[in-house]
């Protein structure tokens, strides 16, 4: 291979910066994180990928009601290679998690900026980053020495949460469009120094738990039951129970053991003087895959129980979310070490398999007995205050995805 793609990579960077920081300014957040879905955002990545003339392009829109559009969009587009045997694929989500308190932040998180080498923006690591990277990349490799494979461009809803009307939408509807021989990338995790390739994730499991008890005036304790300090004691006996049911380790991963962290806490009473008569918290938990899911859930019902029995509470659980992971894809698969290969020759790193906490949409592929690997080289800012990639990572990243179309 020639320089070619990677000269335009450079002297196309400008571009690339301004498109992603375009399309982040858009909130493309989900309805059940109190937003619009991502249609805003999703007509300008399309207009951008239907002005590089790809050979088939396929809407498969997920019907959602609590969107203004009434669909989750997604974006199938394939551009045809020297050899059609096979297709490099590399899939990117266009939904943002919220930016969470604003007052963390150092400038407006939906007005991405430039500074210092870095762009700053809600979106701007998880997922734009890779959307931008991956276009301009086929942009690059399209202007000059055309594709080695089929590539194909993957952009897809609701990654943040679940991906029923994403990925798992696409491939209950399109599965014809996958095959088995085909080289899956996913660029929705990695490290600060590009060396990791994901090729395995924990399971993870979402529990609300809801604590019912009585309201009343904070004068008269007496006569109320009140599930804040039940909630908070919940909290803390299930983190030591937890821990210490589950305290294994596998050091392929990163973190090495189970976590089970809670998370959310919905709003109970308005004022102090009440004392509150329900909350609902949740934990979010990933756990090691040797790890039944459950045995997780019945080390949940006993302490939800014990605290019960302590506070004269009700507790009830319910899973939010339940995946359970699939089988890991193997180290020596084509697409590991196609990317590898690309890796290294672009940083001058060697990467390593290993497994990571997240979940990402690469378990929605290897659930269906496809061979996906995750990788990126990122910043580590996903889902923080002031999130922001590396210009220079930008760019790399995309001369490792056209390294391995040409």
């Amino acid at each position: 291979m020639g320089r070619e793609p990677f000269q335009r990579i450079d002297d196309q960077a400008s571009e690339c910066v301004s498109f992603l920081g375009e399309i982040c300014a858009i909130p493309a957040i989900g309805p059940e994180n109190q937003g619009t879905g991502e249609m805003a955002k999703y007509r300008i990545v399309k207009d951008r990928v239907l002005a590089l003339n790809p050979d088939q392009v396929e809407e498969i829109h997920a019907p959602d009601d609590r969107v203004p559009d009434g669909v989750r969009p997604n974006l199938v587009a394939l551009f045809g290679g020297r050899d059609s045997s096979r297709t490099l694929w590399i899939l990117s989500h266009l939904d943002v998690v919220p930016p969470g308190e604003l007052g963390l932040w150092d400038s407006d998180p939906f007005q991405p900026k430039v500074e210092n080498g870095f762009l700053v923006g809600r979106g701007v690591e998880d997922n734009g980053q890779a959307v931008a990277a991956s276009i301009f990349a086929v942009k690059a490799v399209r202007e000059t020495c055309g594709f080695a494979l089929n590539v194909g461009l993957a952009l897809v809803s609701d990654e943040e949460s679940g991906s029923l009307y994403g990925l798992d939408y696409v491939l209950r509807n399109r599965m014809d469009l996958f095959r088995e021989q085909d080289l899956i990338v996913v660029p929705d995790a990695g490290n600060k120094d590009g060396d990791h390739i994901e090729v395995a994730e924990k399971h993870l499991l979402h529990v609300r738990f809801r604590v019912k008890g009585k309201q009343g005036h904070a004068s008269r304790p007496d006569l109320s039951v009140n599930t804040l300090r039940a909630a908070s004691h919940l909290i803390v006996r299930l983190d030591e129970s937890l821990a210490t049911r589950f305290a294994g380790e596998d050091r392929f991963f990163n973190p090495a053991c189970s976590t089970f962290e809670p998370t959310k806490k919905e709003a109970n009473v308005p004022n102090i003087n009440t004392i509150p008569g329900e909350d609902v918290l949740y934990f979010d938990c990933r756990v090691l895959p040797d790890i039944p899911l459950g045995s997780v859930l019945e080390e949940m019902e006993s302490v939800s129980s014990s605290v019960e029995s302590a506070f004269g509470v009700r507790v009830a659980l319910e899973e939010v979310l339940k995946f359970e992971a699939p089988e890991p894809t193997p180290a020596d698969s084509p697409v590991v070490i196609a990317l590898a290969r690309a890796v290294q020759e672009v940083y001058g790193v060697q990467p390593r398999p290993t497994g990571i906490g997240g979940q990402t949409v690469a378990a929605f592929f290897r659930k269906r007995g496809l061979r996906a690997a995750v990788w990126e080289k990122i910043l580590g800012y996903a889902h923080a205050p002031n999130e922001r990639i590396s210009i220079d990572n930008l760019t790399g990243n995309a001369k490792v995805f056209a390294r391995m179309m040409v």
